[in-house]
């Protein structure tokens, strides 16, 4: 599986009884009306036997679960026809800190290096029902867990339907289940065995992360880590404090876009607006760098305009996929401007003109977090390789665009991107 694993969190009936009372308040107000996304990095996947890394200090919890595999391209797909979509299933362990939270993505308790074993797959033929199949944690060899997934809230095929109506799936990609409430406290010289009728066994071993070498090279698919409320400016004009802590998330390959392209805006939304974006590109492998040496492993910068459909805002890993995650909304510069090129990369104008119009105007130096800090941020708790890519965030000056509408972002000696709005209708 060398795709995009994405995984649905709230999915389990156990989870909505335990945070029911709670989603009744602020910051969630309701409960999600829709699953609740999120993505597991190419940082995490290992396979079987690989060493599931535990970082000091921390409590990690097991999470056995199934994987669905996408067999063929998967858009819009009706939840009758879905089953024609899966070449198989895998078993899988979503590994996690404890999430005390589900309001922002909770990338420090999911995004870690090595947490998101992967087994081998298995054909559909050889599952006799993953609908209502039980899967079983071990741990030393002794029976830690065991659950049904007849208690998800959304099964296989309806979760498929779900993801495909806003993200072109590719074969290869996966979707993992969801996990009940309950999980299994995993401690360093543990292994761990995942089992269920039909699959091939799942084991990893558990290790101090000090012990586990770092991986090094470009991934298929490099990441692109979005930052939000990342312009003070920016944070006021949603009206909403400025973070103490970078609020990131992940973009999925399905939503990226190249210059002189199309992007659809969804019929029946009130507002579809841009963000003109800095983006700086990783050149070298990144784990525990300081913020002295993070300019280090910067290769050069782009600029990305990171379209959010706010209509489909809920209050569960905020922003959540619905709104940043859509196809083709992010347009994205393919040319790397190289570090050297860009002597002071925190005092850079950002414009955005709409049908020629200015309509958003800021300056690097307003940036909360500087780029420093977000690498050695990120590589405290995950690892950078060459290709990933930090979307730094969007100042103030948000306006809807509607079909018919040029957008022009640009950073000042990056580059400039143009974007076309259409309709559903024309984009078909």
């Amino acid at each position: 599986m060398k795709g995009t694993v994405f995984a649905v969190a709230l999915n389990h009936q156990s989870q909505r009884e335990a945070w029911g009372e709670a989603f009744e308040k602020a910051p969630y107000n309701t409960p999600p009306k829709t699953a609740v996304w999120f993505i597991k990095p190419h940082n995490t996947v290992i396979r079987t036997g690989e060493p599931i890394p535990f970082p000091q200090g921390e409590t990690v919890l097991s999470g056995a679960t199934v994987a669905l595999v996408v067999g063929k391209i998967a858009s819009k797909v009706r939840v009758e026809d879905a089953p024609e979509y899966i070449a198989g299933y895998a078993l899988a362990n979503e590994v996690s800190l404890p999430e005390e939270s589900f309001y922002r993505p909770a990338i420090k308790a999911k995004c870690r290096d090595g947490f998101c074993p992967l087994g081998e797959m298995t054909t559909v033929d050889n599952v006799d029902n993953v609908d209502n199949l039980t899967i079983i944690t071990e741990i030393n060899g002794r029976e830690a867990d065991h659950w049904n997934t007849a208690d998800l809230q959304r099964n296989a095929a309806e979760l498929l339907s779900a993801l495909s109506e806003f993200a072109t799936l590719n074969p290869g990609d996966a979707i993992l289940l969801g996990t009940p409430h309950s999980r299994v406290p995993l401690q360093p010289g543990d292994r761990v065995r995942i089992l269920a009728k039909g699959f091939p066994p799942l084991e990893n071993p558990v290790v101090d992360e000090r012990d586990v070498a770092i991986a090094h090279g470009p991934h298929p698919h490099a990441t692109l880590f979005a930052l939000g409320l990342n312009y003070a400016d920016h944070a006021s004009e949603l009206a909403f404090t400025p973070p103490t802590e970078p609020l990131v998330f992940i973009k999925a390959p399905n939503t990226f876009n190249g210059d002189n392209q199309t992007s659809v805006r969804p019929n029946n939304v009130e507002y579809m607006h841009y963000e003109a974006e800095l983006v700086v590109a990783i050149g070298k492998t990144a784990r525990k760098v300081s913020e002295a040496e993070a300019m280090d492993v910067v290769a050069g910068y782009t600029v990305c305009n990171d379209y959010a459909i706010r209509d489909y805002l809920e209050n569960y890993y905020r922003p959540n996929l619905r709104v940043k995650s859509r196809d083709g909304l992010t347009p994205i510069s393919p040319n790397i401007v190289p570090k050297e090129a860009i002597p002071e990369p925190h005092n850079l104008r950002l414009r955005t003109f709409v049908n020629g119009e200015l309509r958003q105007e800021g300056t690097t130096a307003d940036l909360i977090f500087s780029i420093p800090f977000l690498i050695a941020y990120l590589s405290d708790f995950m690892t950078l390789q060459p290709g990933d890519m930090i979307a730094t965030g969007t100042p103030k000056g948000l306006s809807d665009v509607v079909p018919g509408d040029e957008v022009v972002v640009e950073v000042e000696g990056v580059g400039r991107l143009v974007n076309r709005i259409v309709s559903e209708e024309t984009a078909k």
